[in-house]
């Protein structure tokens, strides 16, 4: 858990919250003290009582193996502590064929759901690399057509497991991921001091060089001194991006931050008018990615410039963003002044629509697929 900040955040505000209506037990490699800290620091929560942290480890004699002693320990666990209506749920591929395998004979009453947000497969075979592609294939299907359901993020998703696992579980249910219900609360400034903001990954995917052309469009053709914030970058991207930043004549536009608590990200969306969301025609963004942002953004009413992607097209109606075509400046340039321009624009529409993803009800249509 603690060696992945996105799945960290989406994972435990998720299990936070599904701890309100039912027992949960997370097992990881972490303590309860971590995830306790994560969550203090990071989103300002305090860890659910119903929500049980047990580490499970992977070392024995001074040897880390998550394949010999998680494995086990993890086995060891389960059969102790089994009882009827056991849910087992994962994101990971391999822990699960871990438990169809040794769990699954033995406690027929367990139920097995598998979160899935990516095809692995199609992720190698776009990098080249075929021979890890053809096994995470199999594995892909091993575990797709044991298990009990299976929740997708997106409908475009869905549509590519059918396509290409047609013997995966018809147990199927799309769930895009949720935000944390504050951003509703988040009061906005009169006086705006940035016109744009973007908060995340700085990974050549989300498209920011994109972003960066559009608004140094904007400073030319269009003659607007734009203020952008752009919250999330790293030594390595925060130089890199900053070239790009200096090259087209931006340094007194655009601010890079590096990445911030999640909970100090509320500060800069009250100060913004409009949030950006640049994904180019690249890995997940295509089918596969639910923005945890993009329904942050709406739930903060906040105007959204966003790619125009089938993943994101398929949930986000037309008349609640503006869209872009991905990976070229000159239409978020256009879609960026639309929306600054845009006196209809309806917050409280956009607020209403958010409201059907926050984390609460999330859970409660994840339990809805269970009952």
């Amino acid at each position: 858990m603690s060696k992945g900040y996105t799945y960290m955040l989406s994972i435990l505000q998720f299990l936070n919250t599904l701890a309100d209506f039912v027992k949960v037990e997370l097992l990881c490699l972490d303590s309860r003290n971590a995830i306790e800290d994560y969550l203090n620091s990071s989103l300002g929560l305090s860890l659910h009582k119903n929500l049980e942290v047990i580490q499970i480890s992977n070392r024995k004699f001074g040897i880390k193996s998550n394949k010999l002693f998680f494995r086990r320990n993890f086995l060891n666990y389960v059969g102790k502590n089994y009882e009827e209506g056991l849910v087992i749920y994962t994101r990971d591929l391999k822990q699960m064929r871990i438990a169809l395998k040794n769990i699954k004979k033995s406690y027929p009453s367990v139920r097995f759901v598998l979160e899935l947000h990516q095809i692995l497969s199609q992720n190698f075979c776009r990098d080249g690399n075929y021979h890890k592609a053809k096994e995470m294939q199999k594995l892909e299907e091993y575990v797709l057509s044991n298990i009990d359901d299976l929740i997708c993020i997106t409908s475009t998703l869905s549509n590519e497991v059918n396509k290409n696992f047609p013997k995966s579980t018809k147990n199927q249910h799309i769930l895009p991921v949720g935000f944390n219900k504050d951003f509703l609360k988040i009061e906005h400034e009169n006086s705006k001091s940035y016109d744009i903001v973007y908060t995340g990954s700085f990974s050549s995917w989300k498209g920011l060089d994109t972003l960066i052309s559009a608004l140094s469009i904007i400073k030319r053709e269009y003659k607007k001194d734009i203020r952008a914030v752009l919250i999330g970058a790293d030594k390595k991207t925060r130089i890199k991006y900053s070239k790009i930043v200096n090259s087209n004549d931006l340094t007194d536009n655009i601010t890079i931050k590096d990445k911030i608590a999640h909970k100090e990200i509320f500060q800069f969306i009250s100060k913004s008018k409009v949030g950006v969301l640049s994904n180019n025609y690249q890995g997940d963004a295509i089918f596969f990615t639910s923005p945890l942002k993009l329904y942050e953004y709406l739930g903060a009413g906040l105007k959204v410039v966003v790619s125009r992607l089938p993943s994101i097209e398929s949930a986000i109606d037309p008349s609640l963003v503006y869209y872009a075509t991905p990976e070229n400046p000159d239409s978020f340039a256009i879609e960026i002044m639309r929306a600054l321009n845009d006196s209809s624009f309806k917050m409280q529409k956009v607020k209403d629509f958010a409201k059907e993803f926050t984390w609460e009800k999330r859970a409660q249509e994840f339990l809805s697929i269970l009952s």
